[in-house]
Formats: structure tokens, C-alpha cells, sequence
């Protein structure tokens, strides 16, 4: 065997040598510190971690001590093999382990480790091909070169093990059963069927083509069949999983009983792959609401899981002559609208009244900003939000109408006698940011439009300025009215502080989203009784915006950055809440139950902003976590 000349230290091979062995040993740290987990999954893959990490110290060990070029071509071989096994686990699966030729998840740790892992292959090929030659020692100098690389091995492989140390958790329950909890989520259903008229509907969750694309969908389109039912109406929508795992589906803005608001972990168990659950509520308030997926939202949502549902009036169909659901969907800069990348055109003919229905499911980047539709061609009215209707809304010229994800608004005109009516998307802030003109500019065939709704036949509207025009203000907007929750005395009032930190959490680095410094599962619940009235002063310690979304609940909007509103009173379940803004809302606990409260930038809320608010005497019998496998956000 030949072996490298001992006693020597080449300027360069040695370190070459030295930082083979620090990776190697890096990559046995990562595979220590996921032994435990494995063990747990699948005993043969924590054995098999236990062997490879034992190995790598080993041979690392030996590689200092007694080179040869034999060995660091064994290494180099098993390094690569060892990379090999991790790509055929992320893209085809295993044919052995707990779900075989399933593909895993990719994480940060595995990640680095395969990082480590390829370089000290190229490393330990170079070592084969050259092994070092006969120069003086200078140790000193093989420390000063090495320095850089070794701290950066060091920090990653400190980094991975802290995230490998920090999963997410094995099981969490929002709402534990405890003295004097006695009422199970899971027994608040509502009323036993009655009189009233039965919507019977069933949505199939599976992969389909659409496009040449593979989404997850709803009856095989997406957005999903809209539903229309009447208000009164008992709804009773059955979900059949044919998706590869568990979804559920959530009411996003219905008021409803708390076991049917579709919350994995927290209001039910995700309905596995084979399997399906029917949701069965009466539909007590009309208006524009929308279903989603609430297991990985922020995964499943954007996949193609969500559609809108509308629930018109007891005493038929509202006055206007059209009625359309207008669902934003997709990237910012890249919206869809019905499932259209261009545009969508609707029928109208001239002097008719319409009503767009305005849904924004449009998945924000980290800012979280908005979408901002303007209708052009017609003076409009915004008569209701979030299902809500304002009070005595009066017309608008064209105006920006900001939409965080999840809010809705309807809007209301008449088809001018000649000419048509366009619904197009701006920017809020009022222009393009420089990062956007510079990739337009580097990139024009990339850029891809998002998508416009037309309405009628006639010419098209001339353009505005877009970005120019007026930005609309729910806070001014309407003729004032009473409203109950517009003062105190209210029986319960808590500050919420919305900020952010780098950390890991879940097993990652993120940007930790936080909710009072917390981050969920640890952000403490909000603790109501039944009855109660309940003040929220929002505060956003963040550059970036969040629409904070109440389940099973509607917001009386009260102030914003500290003045009162002075319009129509303003009814949400999702707040907007713009960069370093304060804002106050107000509800009834009217609803008992464990209720999701959480910010619907689904980035935010898969980083930790959300919380719960919990009815006292009632527990929850679900947990979320690893080892139910319900994971909401």
C-alpha cells in the first residue's frame, strides 16, 4: 500500500488532507445528531445512521494518521455512494422504510450534509490522484490556510446539528383536556338537520393535469367548482382524499361550529389518502366567502387546493343582473384569475347592473403586500367586504382596492351604454420597485402579465395610470351608523405585537415570524368565556404587511395607527395590517371553541404567526406534530 511520505506538510495538499478529515467529521456530527429521530421512524435506517457516522470518524481519524491513497479512494467512493442514496431518497423513495418508494422531504440538514459530503469526495479524488510531496514543516502556515474553510465547516455543521436538535415538534395540543375543560371541539357541531334545505356537494382531492402541469385540484380544476348555496341552507360538502397524503378543508370567513372549520390538528385529524370526511353547517350569513386546504397551507393551498363559495341571500339571488366570482390567484406579478393566465372575459351587456365578487388567494412573496385591483370603464361602488355590507357605499372613479390574501370585496356597476369594463391589477405602492424594472430589463422574455377580467363586448376602456390612482380607505369610506362594538367597555383587551427574528425553528433557519416574541406552537392562546367582548390592539413591529385571519369570528373595526373610523362600520375576518401600523378591532365571543388566529401570508404563518383563541371549558383531542402527521400551517 502506498502511503503519503510521514513527517511532511505540503502548503497545499495538507490542507487539502486536514480539511477532507473536518468534513468528513462534520458529516458524522449531522448523522449522530439524526439517529435518534430515525430510530424512531424506522430502527433499520437509525442503525444504519449509527454505522455511517461511527465510519466517518473512524476513517476520518485514520486519514490523518496513516494516508494512503487506497484509503482516500475508498472514502471517495463511499462519500459518493452515500450522496447517491440521499438523491434516490428525494426523488423516487426508498424501496425499503415506512412508506416505501415514497420521496422524502428535503431538509436543511440533510442538505449540508450532502454539501460536506461532495466536497470531501472531490477532495479525497484529488488526494488519490496526488498525493502530497516531501516539503519542511510549517505548520503555521497550513493553520492560517485552513482557518477560513475550518470556521466555515464548523458554523455549518453547528448550524445543521442545531436544526436537526430543534424539529418540529413530535405533538403539541393547542387545548389540552384539564379540570374543568368538558367540552370536546369535537362535540361543537351544529344543530341536528331540520327543515331547512340540504346543498349536497362532493369535492375529489387529486393530482391532475392541467396545462401540461402536475396540480393538486378539486374535481380536477383549479381554482376548485365554485359553491353556491342560499343563505339558511344546510351545507354538507364530502371530501375524498386521492391526493398522495392527509388535507382537510376550511370555511375561510363562515361562521360555522367549531368541529367543521377543517383545521388539522386543532378541529379534526387530517383525512388521509383513501379516505374521505364530510363537513355538514348551515350557512347563516351571505356573502363572498372561500375554502382552502388547512393542512401545510402554505404547500397544499398554492398546489391548487381552494375554491370560492357563495352564499347568496334567504330571499333569492342579489338585485344585480350579473354576478361573478372574480378569484385572484397565483404569484405576485404572475396572477391568475379563474384559472385564466391571460384574460378572462364575462358576459355583460350594456346598462346592466354587476357584482364582482373579489376573492384574493394570491400566495404574497415575504412582504406580504396585497393585491390591488381597479376597475376602469365605470364608476363603481365597494359594497361589501369580507362577506360584509357597507352602509350607504357611494361610486368611485378608479381606485386602487388593496386585498391581502384571504380578503374579499364585492364591487358594483353599471355596463356603460357603449364601451367595456376592465378589472386590472396595480401596484400599491404606487410604482415599480427597482428590482422588478432591472429584471424586466434583463430578462423581457420572462416577464410573463398577470391576467385581467373584461367585461362586455364594446371598445376598450382607455388606460390610466394605474399605479396613480387613488388608494382606497374602508376606514372613511360609507355614511357612519352604529355599531355595537364601537366603544367599550370590553371584558377582555390584549395587545398583539407582530415581529420577526432570524432563529431556527421547525428544523430550518427562517426568518421567525412572532406573535407577542413568541412563535407558535409557544405563542400563549388568548383566553375568552362566552359572551364576552373582545378588544385587540394590533401592533406591527414589521416592514412587511399581514392580513391576520380569525376563525369562526367577525372583526369590528374600530381604529388604525390610532384614529377612529369614521365611515360605515367596517365587518372583517381577515385585518390588513400595513407596515409599522397599529390597528384596533373588536369581536363577540359568540362561537365557542379552540379558533385559529393567524396572519394568511402563509410564508408568516409557516414561520410561526399564529396562535390560538381558546373558550374556557372546552379542549381540543387533536394534536398537531410529527407524530399525528396534522400539520395546519
Amino acid at each position: 500500500m502506498t502511503r503519503f511520505p510521514l513527517g511532511t506538510r505540503p502548503t497545499t495538499l495538507s490542507v487539502t488532507l486536514l480539511l477532507a478529515a473536518l468534513l468528513t467529521l462534520g458529516a458524522a456530527a449531522i448523522h449522530f445528531a439524526v439517529t435518534p429521530p430515525h430510530l424512531r421512524e424506522y430502527l433499520p435506517f437509525g442503525a444504519f445512521f449509527i454505522v455511517v457516522a461511527c465510519a466517518q470518524v473512524m476513517l476520518a481519524v485514520e486519514l490523518l494518521v496513516r494516508p494512503s491513497r487506497r484509503l482516500a479512494l475508498g472514502m471517495a467512493i463511499g462519500s459518493a455512494g452515500l450522496v447517491g442514496l440521499w438523491f434516490v431518497s428525494r426523488t423516487v423513495g426508498l424501496p425499503i422504510g415506512p412508506q416505501p418508494w415514497t420521496p422524502e422531504e428535503t431538509g436543511l440538514t440533510d442538505v449540508v450534509c450532502n454539501l460536506l459530503e461532495i466536497i470531501s469526495t472531490l477532495l479525497f479524488v484529488i488526494l488519490a490522484i496526488h498525493p502530497p510531496c516531501r516539503r519542511p514543516h510549517r505548520l503555521w502556515r497550513i493553520a492560517l490556510t485552513s482557518l477560513p474553510t475550518t470556521l466555515l465547516v464548523s458554523g455549518m455543521t453547528a448550524v445543521a446539528v442545531a436544526a436537526e436538535l430543534s424539529p418540529m415538534p413530535e405533538a403539541v395540543n393547542f387545548a389540552p383536556s384539564r379540570p374543568g375543560a368538558t367540552v370536546s371541539v369535537a362535540d361543537l357541531t351544529g344543530p341536528p338537520a331540520g327543515a331547512e334545505h340540504v346543498d349536497r356537494f362532493t369535492l375529489v382531492a387529486r393530482p391532475s393535469q392541467i396545462d401540461g402541469q402536475t396540480e393538486w385540484t378539486l374535481n380536477g380544476s383549479v381554482p376548485g367548482p365554485e359553491l353556491r348555496v342560499t343563505q339558511g341552507d344546510r351545507v354538507q360538502v364530502t371530501l375524498q382524499n386521492e391526493l398522495p397524503e392527509s388535507t382537510t378543508l376550511h370555511w375561510h370567513g363562515l361562521r360555522i361550529p367549531n368541529a367543521e372549520d377543517g383545521v388539522a390538528g386543532l378541529t379534526q385529524d387530517a383525512v388521509p389518502p383513501g379516505q374521505s370526511y364530510t363537513y355538514d353547517f348551515v350557512a347563516t350569513d351571505a356573502g363572498t366567502y372561500w375554502y382552502h386546504s388547512h393542512q401545510q397551507t402554505e404547500r397544499q393551498l398554492t398546489k391548487g387546493l381552494f375554491g370560492a363559495l357563495v352564499v347568496e341571500p334567504a330571499g333569492g339571488r342579489v338585485a344585480e343582473d350579473v354576478d361573478d366570482v372574480v378569484l385572484l390567484h397565483g404569484e405576485p406579478g404572475h396572477v391568475r384569475i379563474n384559472g385564466e393566465h391571460q384574460t378572462l372575459h364575462l358576459a355583460a351587456q350594456p346598462g346592466q347592473t354587476v357584482r364582482l365578487r373579489l376573492i384574493d388567494a394570491v400566495a404574497p412573496s415575504m412582504d406580504g403586500g396585497p393585491e390591488t385591483p381597479v376597475l376602469i370603464g365605470a364608476p363603481a361602488r365597494v359594497v361589501a367586504l369580507d362577506g360584509h355590507d357597507l352602509n350607504a357605499p357611494p361610486s368611485l372613479g378608479p381606485t386602487r382596492l388593496p386585498l391581502g390574501m384571504g380578503q374579499r370585496a364585492d364591487v358594483v356597476f353599471t355596463m356603460p351604454s357603449a364601451g367595456s369594463v376592465e378589472l386590472r391589477l396595480a401596484e400599491l405602492r404606487g410604482q415599480t420597485t427597482a428590482v422588478q424594472n432591472t429584471i424586466a430589463t434583463l430578462f423581457p422574455g420572462d416577464q410573463q402579465p398577470s391576467a385581467f377580467v373584461s367585461l362586455g363586448d364594446g371598445a376598450a376602456p382607455d388606460l390610466p395610470d394605474l399605479n396613480a390612482a387613488p388608494l382606497f380607505d374602508a376606514t372613511q369610506y360609507g355614511r357612519s351608523t352604529s355599531d355595537p362594538l364601537a366603544s367599550g367597555p370590553f371584558d377582555v383587551e390584549r395587545q398583539i405585537v407582530l415581529g420577526e427574528r432570524g432563529g431556527i425553528r421547525d428544523g430550518a433557519t427562517q426568518l421567525v415570524h412572532t406573535i407577542d416574541g413568541q412563535a407558535s406552537p409557544n405563542v400563549p392562546p388568548l383566553e375568552v368565556s362566552e359572551g364576552q367582548r373582545v378588544h385587540l390592539h394590533i401592533v406591527n413591529d414589521t416592514d412587511e404587511f399581514h392580513p391576520m385571519h380569525l376563525h369562526g369570528h367577525v372583526f369590528h373595526l374600530l381604529a388604525t395607527d390610532g384614529q377612529p373610523i369614521s365611515g360605515s362600520p367596517v365587518l372583517l375576518d381577515s385585518v390588513l395590517v400595513g407596515p409599522r401600523q397599529t390597528v384596533d378591532v373588536a369581536f363577540v365571543a359568540d362561537n365557542p371553541g379552540i379558533w385559529m388566529f393567524h396572519c394568511h401570508v402563509l410564508l408568516h404563518a409557516g414561520m410561526g404567526m399564529m396562535m390560538t383563541i381558546n373558550y374556557s371549558g372546552v379542549y381540543s383531542p387533536y394534536e398537531m406534530g410529527t407524530r399525528s402527521r396534522n400539520i395546519p400551517e
